[in-house]
């Protein structure tokens, strides 16, 4: 990564019921979005909580800017960060939307009224209504312009667009782009939809079983993962052909996934092997190739 790292996490492990999250090593790198993804159960949001200090770990270390979290430096932690949770807190249903932004102006050093008001009316959401009152889709959108108004370095997503509308979806994008646009931001979201990885992010972390399968840069990873198709060739020909991921015999023709499709494509090459049809491998499909190598590995190991 060429951008230096705002959030590192060294053999950080926490333990969930019957799942064990980590031990996980990576750098999240600065001024850019890294979106999250994977399967439901796969630690997520346990990663997300962890990291603004909500859960405790079991072993390991974080870090914001070099600085080391610990609970001293809590509430400093927390300046920095904006996180909008996958669930909405009960905790806050007889509160209004002017009432939780007058404590967040309280606790947040850069607090913007001005940015506020401005996103408020942008969404239309009534500051003096009661989020129990509110649609699902309503309070998302004050959940979001609550964190986006103290102006945090980090923004921490747990599926913020769950429940909102296509219109409000295209404005929130819009506006997440813009929060990015100085460079000095960074935003990591979990998502389910992958519409929202490919218009917002830089990089993509893949999570299974709470393993990191894979942190890289989306361009890297669309180049890498691509699927063939070649005629004249049985699956056992390409027996030992480099980058193959899965193979399989479609009549007369023979299906290669690749996720290294440089070595891949020189090996054909070498070969005189001519694909009659190429494309990049859909995201989806990619997170469901990863998860079966990682699946194989580890039946191999145990």
């Amino acid at each position: 990564m060429a951008q230096p790292p705002v959030i590192q996490l060294k053999s950080m492990v926490k333990q969930r019921d019957t799942l064990t999250i980590g031990p996980l090593d990576f750098e999240i790198p600065q001024g850019c979005v890294t979106a999250i993804v994977g399967m439901n159960g796969s630690g997520k949001s346990t990663l997300m909580g962890a990291l603004m200090g909500f859960i405790h770990l079991d072993g390991g270390e974080m870090h914001i800017e070099g600085e080391r979290y610990n609970i001293e430096n809590d509430i400093a932690w927390k300046q920095k960060i904006g996180y909008v949770p996958e669930l909405p807190s009960s905790e806050d249903d007889d509160q209004t939307p002017d009432k939780l932004a007058t404590l967040a102006a309280y606790w947040y050093d850069k607090w913007d009224w001005n940015l506020y008001h401005k996103l408020m009316a942008k969404y239309e959401i009534s500051p003096r209504m009661k989020l129990s009152k509110m649609s699902k889709g309503m309070r998302r959108k004050f959940e979001i312009v609550l964190v986006l108004s103290y102006r945090p370095e980090v923004l921490l997503l747990d599926e913020p667009t769950s429940g909102l509308d296509p219109i409000s979806w295209r404005l929130l994008i819009e506006d997440l782009q813009h929060v990015m646009e100085d460079g000095k931001h960074t935003i990591v979201i979990a998502t389910h939809v992958i519409e929202e990885v490919k218009r917002l992010a830089d990089y993509i972390l893949f999570m299974h079983k709470g393993q990191l399968l894979t942190l890289a840069e989306k361009d890297e990873l669309f180049d890498a993962w691509k699927e063939y198709w070649i005629e004249g060739l049985d699956v056992g020909d390409l027996e030992g052909a480099p980058g193959v991921s899965w193979i399989e015999q479609e009549w007369q023709v023979v299906r290669v996934i690749s996720n290294d499709a440089v070595q891949l494509e020189a090996y054909f090459g070498d070969h005189g092997i001519s694909p009659i049809r190429t494309q990049a491998m859909p995201l989806d499909e990619m997170m469901i190739h990863m998860i079966r190598m990682e699946d194989e590995r580890r039946g191999r190991l145990s």
